[in-house]
């Protein structure tokens, strides 16, 4: 048996804008053809039944945070976070400059990362570069060495990592837009996020749902039209990450409208949790932007289906769960928590099988718009023949409960907010290049199966 050959048979392919009963024909980890139901194909290969599964582009995950290279990959590593990655259909991780250590904002620092996570991964990966002021005379070689884009952050961030102030958002931009690259923006007013969080805490607040209070939707707001009048002043194509808010979501449809090169990032706990959320799981639910009403949850999802946003990203950055107490005050504590494992299942789930979402229209969430925005297409996100074989099987009638103790994820929890939680639809299988990297719950390959794919721009 020549096993380079693969025939992908008796499952649902999801393609661009149609589901079909279609075959695949994978040579050497591509996509060569799609054979119609009934052909009769009779070359030597590998026969994978994929019945009753639905066959999906694998997912490119837009926001991760690996700690690794540097002293946090305590936290995660390319290891256990790939694992976690492949066993929640994620066939490319693209990972942001931060908490690595050196961040990655530089050829040297871009070298390092892709040495780490090369040996590493076991599913493909891309990379970010760092958008900070002492980042911005190399942004152009960074983007010439295949990033594909460059992570700023509104409000404050790290000494190590420090916000970017408007100007040097401006002169960024401006940097970004001479050789048509992308800049994506963590967007919340800074001083007015930070004076809130230390006034809740001066005044020892005790209701953890008033983070949303304390960073309300407005100072998003505001840092969202700022960046898009930037965007337009400048001609920079701008991505807004992690979007939460539905007043950000409208304006930003309407600047499409109006031509603005803005496209818009959500994560799918914003799509499923409220600020209700925090009572209950407290700190290690705790992430920026916040949480925030269920009304404007329930809203969020008339943007997913109308087009407004773009791609879903798990902004995947655990913590251990002594490190998510350590401050002893919910208003210091760090924000984020690892998801990667549970995102893709949590939208079919709560997408697809409660509020009729397409699969079409997921597979363009996941996988297709982000190659696309990212410079990865069409290599990646489609599963058209000359494609990389990076697919997925989901099972999307199985029901089964997500726990955080059995993730590959280094830093294990029972304390995130999907643990627990109650769950229909599951990824089964994934495949990397036509690899089975993941199945029957095991990692099926060795570390540094992965592949760095850098962006064409």
């Amino acid at each position: 048996m020549i096993q380079n050959k693969q025939l992908i048979c008796n499952g649902r392919v999801v393609l661009p804008n149609r589901v079909e009963d279609v075959s695949l024909l994978v040579e050497d980890g591509r996509i060569t053809a799609l054979l119609e139901k009934g052909s009769d194909y009779s070359g030597d290969c590998e026969i994978i039944d994929a019945s009753g599964k639905i066959v999906m582009p694998g997912m490119i995950d837009t926001h991760n945070h690996m700690g690794d290279p540097g002293p946090a990959n305590f936290r995660e590593d390319w290891y256990c976070g790939s694992c976690s990655a492949a066993s929640g259909g994620i066939t490319t991780i693209c990972d942001m400059p931060l908490p690595s250590e050196p961040s990655t904002i530089d050829r040297e620092s871009l070298a390092l990362k892709k040495q780490t996570a090369g040996s590493r991964s076991v599913v493909d990966f891309a990379l970010w570069g760092g958008l900070i002021p002492d980042s911005i005379k190399d942004m152009r070689e960074m983007h010439d060495l295949g990033c594909v884009g460059f992570k700023g952050f509104m409000c404050f961030s790290t000494k190590v990592y420090p916000r970017i102030t408007d100007g040097y958002l401006v002169e960024g931009m401006r940097e970004s837009a001479s050789f048509h690259g992308l800049v994506a923006l963590h967007a919340e007013n800074a001083e007015v996020a930070d004076f809130g969080c230390r006034h809740y805490s001066e005044i020892h607040c005790q209701d953890e749902a008033c983070f949303d209070d304390a960073r309300p939707w407005w100072t998003e707001f505001d840092a969202i039209q700022r960046a898009v009048l930037f965007a337009r002043m400048t001609g920079s194509r701008l991505l807004v990450c992690h979007t939460t808010i539905t007043q950000g979501a409208e304006f930003i449809k309407n600047q499409k409208k109006e031509g603005a090169p803005v496209f818009v990032e959500t994560c799918p706990h914003y799509l499923i949790f409220d600020r209700n959320i925090l009572r209950d799981k407290k700190s290690f639910a705790k992430c920026t932007p916040p949480f925030r009403s269920r009304e404007n949850v329930e809203k969020m999802w008339d943007y997913v289906k109308d087009g407004t946003i773009d791609v879903l990203g798990s902004d995947h950055g655990p913590y251990t769960d002594e490190e998510k107490v350590m401050q002893h005050d919910f208003w210091k504590e760090y924000c984020g928590f690892g998801c990667n494992d549970v995102m893709l299942a949590a939208m079919i789930s709560e997408g697809v099988n409660k509020r009729g979402l397409s699969w079409t229209r997921l597979a363009e969430l996941t996988s297709q718009n982000a190659a696309r925005l990212l410079g990865l297409y069409p290599r990646k996100g489609n599963l058209m023949p000359g494609a990389d074989a990076d697919f997925i099987f989901i099972d999307p009638d199985e029901k089964w409960v997500y726990d955080g103790t059995r993730s590959f994820s280094k830093t294990k929890s029972d304390k995130g907010p999907y643990h627990g939680m109650e769950l229909k639809g599951r990824v089964t299988d994934t495949f990397v290049r036509g690899k089975r990297v993941y199945g029957n719950g095991r990692i099926l390959c060795d570390a540094g199966y992965g592949r760095y794919i850098r962006s064409e721009g």
